[in-house]
């Protein structure tokens, strides 16, 4: 985390009215991605949605995760989430104001309490919930870094695509409870809610920065939605180990999260002694406009890509404008501009920037684009790039990393081969 004299309330994303101008681009570029290659290949009618995405900032207010009926992992049973009974070893519920009520469990990670309706607490007592490792076998350490208070630091290799933390979280809070309680109402729910954690878990959750329970609220947690769409399913979730990565703008750590349960993955090779970062903003922004989101929370970035000379910040710029031009060239089908390697070079570009939370949708995008023009090799080598990233950021069971894998198998018998691809023409007689 940010030093303690500095607002942090940007941490996660819970400043609401603060957020709401936030970009969706991690979304919009998930529906583009699909919308792209629909028209340009005139296939609306045969093709299947593609699998929902998690996006990876904690700062977007409608950040919608994926949910899923249970979390995809060898050997997963699957089963309806129960959206009526509250699960055996769950309690409540307790202390009602209106509808929301306490809802608490010593058998999820560290304990778990939530604050939530009860068809809220239904839904999420019977998502499954992942075992948490022993404390030794985590790769990282907490340390106090000059500048930035707390951060989280690498004790060994962690290689790229490595999972670093599976959390459930320690308190969760109904979105619009957190908003409009009456203060002191809310305040005395709070300290309630956390008396029913078990020792580590209040310690845990205390732990964190921010002079009150709703004020570590702020500062700290992460939105999600536990019941598919409905506004009534968004929660604020907790997750203290989380709440110690600080922010890069170039940043080495991947997050998502299924249901309720926060998955952190490594984007890139981590090496010892190196700090583990996420970032809180959106990345394809210039410096200053970067800075300049960032100080509104009264947050000066201290990460190495702030730090550049002035020429390397403006040439950092100019391949963010870059990116920009020709992913709407894409969109729009330039075909000026676009070619069978456009995708590529944006693809490019991104690992150029050191975008590495970025690149499931940029190799996609450029696998898709060489299919179209009936590039059969660059293809495959696309979208195997393409996969190996999806996995990372959705999961290893993705339908859309499935999905580049059959493309990389054999491009001639996807749906959209050799749609953008010149006739050649006809020979004299």
């Amino acid at each position: 985390m940010i030093s303690g004299d500095s607002a942090k309330s940007l941490k996660r994303g819970l400043s609401i009215e603060c957020l709401k101008h936030l970009s969706l681009r991690r979304t919009k570029m998930r529906v583009d991605l699909l919308n792209i290659f629909l028209v340009l290949s005139g296939a609306w009618a045969r093709v299947p949605a593609l699998a929902g995405v998690c996006p990876s900032s904690p700062l977007q207010v409608t950040n919608r995760v994926c949910i899923k009926p249970d979390i995809d992992r060898p050997g997963s049973q699957k089963r309806p989430i129960d959206a009526t009974t509250l699960e055996p070893s769950w309690r409540g519920p307790e202390h009602c104001v209106n509808n929301t009520c306490i809802f608490f469990s010593e058998r999820v990670g560290d304990g778990i309490v939530l604050l939530t309706t009860e068809r809220n607490a239904a839904i999420a007592s019977n998502f499954p919930t992942v075992a948490k490792p022993k404390v030794n076998t985590l790769p990282f350490h907490d340390e106090k870094i000059l500048g930035k208070g707390i951060g989280v630091i690498a004790d060994r290799k962690i290689r790229k695509g490595e999972l670093i933390l599976n959390r459930t979280p320690t308190l969760m809070v109904q979105a619009n409870s957190h908003l409009e309680l009456e203060p002191g109402t809310r305040d005395v729910l709070y300290d309630l809610a956390v008396q029913k954690l078990p020792r580590t878990g209040q310690e845990l959750f205390m732990g964190q920065m921010g002079k009150d329970v709703y004020d570590k609220i702020e500062m700290n947690c992460f939105q999600l939605y536990i019941d598919g769409p409905n506004e009534s399913g968004r929660h604020i979730g907790c997750y203290p180990e989380i709440s110690r990565f600080n922010h890069d703008c170039r940043p080495n750590v991947h997050y998502r999260i299924n249901n309720m349960t926060h998955t952190t993955v490594a984007a890139r090779d981590i090496a010892p002694g190196e700090e583990l970062t996420i970032s809180y903003i959106e990345l394809l922004l210039s410096r200053e406009e970067r800075r300049s989101r960032l100080r509104r929370w009264g947050f000066e970035c201290a990460c190495s890509h702030c730090h550049v000379s002035d020429k390397e910040a403006a040439q950092s710029d100019a391949r963010l404008q870059q990116i920009l031009e020709l992913e709407s060239a894409l969109e729009n089908f330039n075909e000026t501009v676009v070619t069978a390697d456009t995708g590529a070079q944006v693809a490019a570009l991104y690992e150029k920037e050191r975008l590495h939370t970025y690149l499931g949708a940029a190799y996609t995008r450029a696998a898709l684009n060489c299919a179209l023009f009936g590039e059969e090799k660059k293809a495959q080598v696309l979208a195997r790039a393409a996969a190996d990233a999806l996995e990372r950021e959705i999961g290893p069971d993705s339908a859309d990393a499935k999905a580049m894998r059959v493309l990389a198998e054999d491009p001639r018998k996807h749906w959209t081969w050799g749609k953008r691809r010149k006739a050649k023409p006809a020979k004299a007689h």
